[in-house]
Formats: C-alpha cells, structure tokens, sequence
C-alpha cells in the first residue's frame, strides 16, 4: 500500500477534483482520481498544490467550486442552454408525475393540475438555468420571490421532490431546495369569523359565493372539496358520496357517505336537511357542479383548475369571498381578517352547539384523529 502524499487540484471537463499524488514514481502508486463538487466554469487542466491533509484539501475544493459557480457567465443564465432546467422539469410533469400512485391510487384530479400548474411556474422562472449549474441560491431566491409564506412551502415541497427524482436519476448529486428552511406561517393565523360577521359577509355576497358558504359551513367541508361538488354525489339511496381531495391519501377516513337528511346548522332558503340543502342551489343552467355561475361572456378559455365552464374555481371563491367580506365592513382593520376556510372553524362550533361530539365532526371533517 503506497504511503498517502500531497493532494493537487485541478479543474477537468466539468468536475474540479482533488487527486492524491504518489510519494513514488511508479504508475502503481497512482490513486483513483475522486470527485469532491461539481464545478461549473469549464476546463482549465491547471493543477494548483493542496497539500497533504486530505481533509483541508476536500475543503478547500469545495470553496474553490463555489467561486467557480459564483463565476458563471450571466448571459447563460438568459440564452438556451445545453442542459436547461426546463428540460428535465418537463420530463417530471409529463412522465414521472402521472406514473406516480398513493397507497396504490393515482393521483387526485385536483393534486395533478396543481402540480402541472407549479411545473409549468418552474419551467418559466428557473427553466433557462443550466440544471447541471444550479445553485442553492438559485433555489432559494426563487422562493424568496413567492407571494406568501404558503406558496413558498408547496413550491419548496415539489421542487424537493423533483431533485429527489433526479438525485435517483443520475442527474444530482444534491437536494438544494430539501436544505432550505420552510417559511413560518405561524404569523399568518386568521382571525376567527363569527356567526354576526358570517351573516354580514353572506348578505353582501354573490349567489355562486353563498352557496359556497352555506355548503362549506354546513359540510365541514375544504374549500377544494367545495368547488368539486357534483350534483350527482347524492345518488339517491339516502347517502352523499365523497371523496376528499386533500386527505385522500389518509386511506379509508376520506371516503365520506353523509346521510342526505344531515340536519343542516343554518340556511337562508330555510332547508332543513343537507339534500334539500344542495337541492336549491339547481337552476337552468343544468351544470353538473354545484357551485357555478353563468358566463359573463362567451369564449372564455376553460382554467386548468376547472372541468367544466361554469364551474367555480378555488381562487375564484376565495376571492369572491375576500370581496363581500371588504363590503360587508368585516375585520377591515385587520392584517389577518378571516378568509373562506374560516368556515369550518364556525362550522365546527355549530354543530357543538347542536350537542355534536368532538369525534363526530371530525369523522365529517373525514379526519382520522381528534386534533
């Protein structure tokens, strides 16, 4: 075994390596070259003495890398490249994605458009980075520039997933967005919406955005599970069929059958049951979705969000939502004033007044533990 020497290194095609150099001049003594970080800048072939403590060495590669990144052209970060981004997220959103199952099922409707939707934002604002060339900072000023503490933690979670498809691919070596810290949502809790200010809001709001509100409110249902009602899940034997989009994957908990005579916590047609409920909101439209509208206009382009033209989608009624409540005078003052998902909240404190256990409501809310 020969006796470990001093280190060089140099950079070589892409890689900058570090390599021990023999004490002797035999060609036996030669150690395999060993890649330390990928480095970006193209080749030099010069070699630079590192001396004979490997692990120093190994260091100071790694900070040599981070020069030699820091050092890309900014022209290629505009022009095409030879291995872009974009190329490689493509890949993931039309093959990997759709091959992927949850407890054997495949991806929800709903999670698979989000999922495009958030592809499709990456391949705009980081699809011109070399892939082979992309830094942490890269990663995390992308972040940085999203909209809210939220958006910022479900990009943070797909582009995690797409590095960790393509460390098992053969095309990293490192998950950047996984070393990135989540943003801290706690400072974003709503307020709570009463029963007064519920009232306000729903007198100011549009029909469509009403029946959103009674439904969600007397369902204990999410906002997506809101917007994806069909008039066809109550098929007539006496029961609701549905199944969550959100906790689907929670297994057997989401697979709801509500009973249709569901007495209901409050409505202002008057219905008593949860049928009679969802029966009211049908006109002649005939839309198979519960929560619609009619169009303003003709030849409006369908969102990826929605199957059908006059369906509502989720942003839709947020933003429906956030209006009446402006109007309403609701929580004005407020940096946090209460938003659509508030309504399970309220909900849930209904049915308690009604005599309903803790362990009641959540099998409605279809969770699996009483949190």
């Amino acid at each position: 075994m020969s006796r470990q020497g001093d280190y060089d290194a140099y950079n070589h095609e892409s890689y900058l390596l570090y390599q021990p150099v023999p004490v002797h001049s035999n060609k036996s003594d030669l150690q395999p070259i060993v890649q330390v970080y990928p480095a970006h800048a193209g080749s030099t072939g010069k070699r630079t003495g590192m001396g004979s403590d490997k692990k120093e060495a190994v260091k100071a590669a790694i900070q040599l890398n981070q020069l030699l990144i820091k050092d890309v052209d900014l022209v290629s970060k505009v022009i095409r490249v030879d291995d872009p981004f974009s190329d490689y997220v493509e890949y993931y959103r039309d093959h990997v994605l759709p091959a992927k199952r949850n407890k054997g099922f495949e991806l929800s409707k709903s999670f698979m458009k989000e999922a495009v939707r958030r592809c499709n934002v990456f391949i705009k604002e980081l699809g011109h980075i070399n892939f082979s060339a992309m830094t942490q900072q890269d990663i995390a000023d992308y972040l940085k520039s999203c909209s809210s503490a939220e958006v910022y933690n479900s990009h943070k979670t797909l582009l995690t997933q797409i590095f960790k498809q393509a460390i098992s691919d053969g095309r990293q070596i490192q998950n950047y967005p996984a070393l990135i810290l989540r943003a801290d949502t706690e400072h974003t809790q709503r307020e709570r919406l009463s029963f007064e200010d519920y009232k306000a809001i729903y007198a100011c709001a549009s029909p469509p955005i009403q029946h959103a509100m009674e439904l969600s409110l007397n369902s204990l249902q999410r906002r997506t599970d809101i917007k994806n009602w069909r008039f066809d899940y109550d098929r007539g034997d006496g029961y609701i069929y549905l199944i969550q989009s959100k906790t689907r994957k929670h297994g057997r908990a989401a697979y709801l059958r509500i009973p249709a005579d569901l007495p209901i916590v409050h409505a202002a047609c008057g219905a008593k049951t949860l049928s009679e409920l969802i029966s009211s909101y049908k006109d002649e439209l005939d839309c198979p979705y519960v929560i619609h509208q009619k169009l303003a206009k003709n030849g409006i382009k369908i969102s990826e969000e929605k199957d059908h033209i006059m369906q509502l989608t989720g942003d839709k009624i947020s933003k429906g939502f956030a209006e009446a409540r402006k109007r309403a005078g609701v929580a004005i003052e407020s940096d946090h004033p209460p938003s659509f998902h508030e309504l399970l909240s309220l909900g849930e404190f209904l049915r308690k007044q009604q005599g309903w256990s803790l362990k009641e409501i959540q099998t409605l809310r279809g969770h699996t533990s009483e949190k």
